[in-house]
């Protein structure tokens, strides 16, 4: 990696754990009003966190995966809410630079302009039709927005007839102006990722803001100036499931520090322990707690620096990579779980207040555990069945 990219990389990283006090201060804050607020995206977007992945050419950093994910992970450490939303903001500048061509990104990041992103692929209601010049939305839904309430572009999946007479899915790309965000995210956890859903009625859009998924992940709509960039070339599935994990580290780390910070004060109750500190039980709970996140590390690590590796080289990661990437991903996420439940499992009935900070962090990586995307049991039975010789049981590869 060149000096350049590193000092990028240092220090975007370093801006990202700066935040970290200041997100930890609003968290009650964010909770409460289930939104993240105004004084924490400009501080999100004063420090580059939202333009990790955005083309030089369009005014980002263009750096790689593996600064993609450990800037996620230090946001996410300070609050799960913003980490979700810098995660999902960052992949889709990765996406949208892939999907779309010179026209529309020239619409979409117009110079000066701090752009926010948003989307999602698949809709749970869609009345769309093919007319001249373009597509033309009679009624359309698509839940899971995150970031939506912030975004000034939104990116969205659609069915559409294929030349053969079948379904296939396209991509397309609008202004915020041109939908309703609707007031529908009241959950557990990441209660400011702003995941809201988005509603669409009697809009027209032209083609030039519509892709083909098939030929999008393989990278067709590329434009020059972005062919050679190593970024670009980064494996397309992979890139997305780390996108959904990504903030998962940060908040087994955040546990972690809450769990910490509480300890010199703690006692055992009903037992002869003054110091939880000094029980043998504490030990064990917070060094099988470390280890599994090392562990994870460790695997989130491995498998983001193979996918940057892969598109330094200009090779295309094949199945059986895939998979063993997406099952890594899997694997942190079930041992970030772990970690936390054994954190838990030592706070007591403290932990049961709303305004608990561990509990906090308990709900918003609960909520990132359970997306389809990233189940250990799925991911990992995809990958057993790889090493026995059978088929991947998922299309998502």
């Amino acid at each position: 990696m060149e000096q350049g990219v590193l000092e990028t990389k240092r220090e975007l990283v370093d801006k990202a754990r700066s935040l970290i006090p200041k997100l930890r201060e609003y968290s009650e804050e964010i909770e409460k009003t289930n939104t993240l607020p105004k004084t924490i995206i400009e501080d999100l977007q004063k420090e580059g966190t939202l333009k990790v992945l955005r083309p030089y050419l369009f005014g980002g950093y263009q750096t790689n995966m593996r600064t993609y994910t450990e800037v996620v992970t230090e946001i996410a450490r300070g609050n799960g809410s913003a980490g979700w939303f810098v995660a999902l903001s960052n992949i889709r500048d990765y996406m949208i630079s892939y999907t779309f061509g010179e026209k529309a990104l020239n619409e979409i990041y117009k110079p000066g302009e701090n752009v926010v992103l948003a989307g999602n692929f698949k809709p749970i209601k869609c009345d769309i039709k093919k007319v001249d010049g373009g597509y033309y939305i009679e009624d359309a839904q698509w839940p899971f927005v995150s970031g939506s309430p912030h975004a000034d572009w939104c990116y969205f999946g659609f069915p559409i007839e294929d030349d053969n007479g079948g379904i296939e899915m396209a991509i397309m790309v609008i202004p915020r102006d041109e939908l309703e965000v609707l007031d529908d995210w009241y959950v557990m956890g990441l209660k400011g990722s702003g995941s809201n859903s988005c509603k669409i009625n009697n809009v027209f859009v032209p083609d030039h803001h519509v892709s083909l998924d098939r030929l999008a992940s393989k990278g067709h709509y590329l434009i020059e100036p972005l062919k050679d960039v190593a970024l670009y070339r980064s494996s397309f599935v992979p890139s997305l499931t780390l996108s959904i994990v990504a903030p998962a580290l940060g908040l087994a780390q955040a546990a972690m520090d809450l769990y910490m910070e509480r300890l010199p004060k703690a006692g055992i109750g009903n037992t002869f322990y003054r110091k939880q500190s000094e029980a043998a039980v504490t030990h064990h709970q917070v060094a099988q707690a470390q280890l599994k996140i090392d562990s994870a590390e460790l695997h989130l690590y491995r498998a983001v620096d193979k996918i940057d590796a892969y598109a330094e080289r200009g090779e295309v990661m094949d199945t059986a990579e895939i998979i063993k990437v997406k099952a890594d991903f899997g694997y942190v996420n079930q041992l970030c779980k772990e970690a936390i439940d054994l954190l838990v499992a030592g706070v007591g009935s403290m932990f049961t207040y709303d305004t608990n900070s561990l509990q906090r962090v308990y709900r918003d990586f609960l909520t990132m555990h359970l997306h389809g995307f990233i189940t250990p049991s799925s991911l990992i039975e995809t990958y057993g069945r790889v090493l026995c010789g059978q088929e991947p049981n998922t299309y998502f590869v």
